[in-house]
């Protein structure tokens, strides 16, 4: 061991007498405990700042990488919902070009027809969905 400074530490009494059992039982003098303690709370210390340090350079990276990969989805996401709407105009037009007017209904039983349908399609199980598609598309040749 090189050059040592000397430095005094107050420790309550029951560490104390808890240092001196340790001391008696492993045979190392309570100073060598103790500054064996020390470093291994130095160690911990440094090793939590390199953690930090760590951390704070993974989240970096991960925002450089992912950024541009949220955005794109995003930009997506909001296509999507424009086409989504167009289709549904285009369907609305074409059903208003097509159907006889004698079998139209009212915007309100439309609305009311369609939030049922909703509501009964959200609440099906999957292996429902697979069963009611199944039915559509026999009883729908293309």
């Amino acid at each position: 061991m090189g050059k040592t400074i000397q430095i005094t530490v107050k420790i309550n009494p029951g560490d104390y007498e808890n240092l001196q059992k340790l001391s008696a039982k492993i045979y190392r003098p309570m100073a060598e405990i103790v500054r064996g303690f020390i470093r291994d709370g130095l160690d911990v210390t440094r090793a939590k700042d390199d953690i930090d340090f760590i951390r704070r350079q993974l989240r970096e990276e991960l925002d450089l990488a992912l950024k541009p990969q949220f955005n794109r989805l995003a930009k997506l996401h909001v296509r999507i919902g424009m086409m989504t709407v167009s289709f549904c105009y285009f369907t609305s037009k074409i059903v208003h070009l097509f159907l006889p007017l004698k079998d139209r209904i009212g915007y309100e039983e439309l609305m009311r027809n369609a939030k049922h349908d909703a509501a009964a399609y959200l609440s099906m199980r999957d292996a429902s969905l697979d069963a009611a598609f199944r039915e559509f598309d026999e009883n729908n040749p293309a």
